[in-house]
């Protein structure tokens, strides 16, 4: 423990002791007020795991102070982002405080990250009616519009918020990624811009225009962000370092200096490691394709064919296709929706744990699955919607309990080049959940693993699966896209291929690409980083029994 922390937890044993003794009576608001600037220091600086282990003291020592309920559950929500563990304080600063405007809006925005949309719309119309004129306020409420994809209501509170402090740098960001994500693209990089002139180092600003703009070799923010921020950021180290090595990473990858760009890429993972459990997957994957068949589906469920799930691995085109079918005008898009997860953990399933899943496909009991369904329903279907799509692609290791749900309901299958999947997922700045993409091995095994995973399910679900190759949608878009409408169970709509002009909007790191045309140059682009690539190739052997020069099985 360095001297930094060792001073603080000190101060802290000593507060301790004087709250439990109670011989001096409660400590000066100064020295908690003290302790909460010590953890959010601590938080700041990246070292979550140590501001938690302070917060978590003072909520035990002071469960009903309203400073350090606020501080928790701020820290949890743009901090350790471990949500849930905000839902305990959110309750009792509602039980506290319910018509402060700052409660409401906590609650809303803890709810919207724990993917209970329904209930933080609830609490975000409160928090407004309370606080019509705060920035802070509107800000989170436009947050929850945003993550209900209702970007015009998003931007209209966020206009709000600006106009009343013109320098409030959130509303300023969530300005530029609403309008990325409705595909006004030179507008969020001219905002970008604007921002940088005053804060030209800032990564918050730097990663939103390098996301949503194709850059160039002599683009002044990309030279900046090569010449003086990574110098900065490399006397800095951990997660800012990282953070700007992806950004530059994906600038060169734009420019075509391709081989700089992996090893940016393979730089930025070395400065942050994850530790991807291979042993611990493949014994997850194993006890589901050994233990859930058919027969646990029969007769049980919600008969609805409202929802479907676009699954598969990331990168595979799942956006493309998720903007041709929700240009439909019976069909709708609740983007990456974490909901179905958030309810698999509402069961107490442990992650990634085969037995526990089989346990709760196979005992869980009709009315709570019926109340599940409802509730999964209420926070991704949309009105007017004869069907609601779900693109959160890791569903596809939740579908034997997506299935006890909806056993009618229909799945898309998206698939690409195995080898164009792997690579383009390591070439991403992709969360932490996706620990697989540490290296070339763990990426290799844990494709193979989802294929194992796919070929259970659609041997033993109910639910109607289609398979759809991103090559095809390339070569044959209409094609494909009759094909997945009909599929839906749907006539067909020609606005399904005018997705590029129509008012649906992406937000994922694809937004950019579904806004340009088709090109086949996007087939078979593993081969640029070749030389980096004996590792996968390894483990996608079995895949490509012809060659890697021939199409994967």
């Amino acid at each position: 423990m360095n001297t930094e922390i060792t001073r603080i937890c000190g101060v802290w044993w000593r507060t301790l002791a004087k709250i439990q003794s109670k011989k001096r009576g409660k400590p000066a608001a100064k020295t908690v007020a003290a302790l909460l600037d010590d953890a959010m220091t601590l938080a700041k600086s990246g070292r979550t795991a140590d501001a938690g282990q302070l917060y978590e003291k003072l909520l035990a020592a002071k469960p009903k102070n309203v400073a350090v309920l606020r501080n928790t559950i701020q820290f949890h929500n743009r901090y350790s982002l471990r949500f849930r563990r905000a839902l305990p304080a959110v309750g009792t600063l509602l039980e506290l405080r319910p018509n402060v405007a700052e409660t409401q809006a906590m609650a809303a925005e803890t709810l919207c990250n724990c993917a209970r949309l329904a209930q933080a719309s609830q609490h975000a119309e409160k928090a407004l009616a309370l606080g019509p004129d705060d920035p802070e306020i509107l800000f989170v409420v436009a947050y929850v519009a945003m993550e209900q994809k209702q970007y015009a209501a998003a931007l209209a509170h966020l206009e709000h918020a600006l106009r009343i402090r013109p320098d409030h740098l959130p509303s300023a960001l969530q300005t530029g990624r609403a309008l990325a994500a409705m595909g006004q693209l030179e507008k969020a990089q001219t905002l970008c811009r604007d921002l940088l002139e005053t804060k030209p180092g800032d990564m918050n600003v730097i990663g939103l225009y390098i996301q949503s703009t194709r850059v160039k070799p002599d683009d002044p923010i990309f030279v900046h962000l090569r010449d003086v921020v990574l110098p900065a950021a490399e006397r800095i180290g951990g997660l800012h370092l990282a953070n700007v090595l992806k950004r530059l990473a994906k600038a060169q990858n734009d420019i075509g200096d391709y081989d700089a760009a992996f090893k940016l890429f393979a730089r930025a993972k070395a400065v942050l490691p994850m530790q991807y459990d291979a042993k611990g997957y493949s014994r997850f994957v194993d006890t589901l394709c050994q233990n859930v068949n058919r027969t646990d589906y029969f007769a049980r469920g919600d008969q609805t064919e409202t929802p479907v799930l676009i699954v598969g691995m990331p990168r595979s085109g799942s956006t493309l296709l998720e903007q041709i079918l929700a240009s439909h005008s019976e069909i709708k898009s609740a983007g990456e929706s974490p909901s179905l997860n958030v309810i698999v953990q509402d069961t107490k399933a442990r992650t990634h744990n085969g037995g526990d899943m089989i346990k709760v496909i196979r005992q869980i009991p009709e009315a709570a699955a019926q109340k599940l369904a409802v509730r999964y329903l209420e926070e991704t279907a949309r009105p007017d919607a004869a069907r609601t799509l779900d693109k959160s692609l890791h569903n596809f290791e939740l579908l034997g309990f997506f299935a006890r749900l909806f056993p009618k309901a229909r799945i898309i299958h998206m698939r690409r080049d195995p080898m164009d999947t792997c690579v383009s997922c390591y070439m991403q700045n992709l969360s932490a959940w996706h620990k697989y993409t540490q290296d070339m091995d763990s990426l290799g095994h844990a494709y193979l693993q989802y294929t194992k995973l796919m070929k259970h399910w659609q041997a033993v679900l109910p639910n109607p699966i289609l398979e759809v190759d991103y090559e095809d949608i390339v070569q044959d878009m209409e094609g494909v896209a009759r094909r997945a409408v009909e599929f839906l169970g749907m006539d067909w709509d020609p606005a399904c291929l005018s997705y590029q002009t129509s008012d649906n909007q992406s937000r994922t790191l694809s937004a950019r690409q579904v806004r340009e045309p088709l090109y086949t140059s996007s087939m078979q682009r593993w081969k640029r980083y070749e030389t980096h690539l004996d590792p996968l190739k390894k483990q996608l052997l079995p895949l490509y029994p012809n060659g890697f020069d021939a199409p994967a099985i």
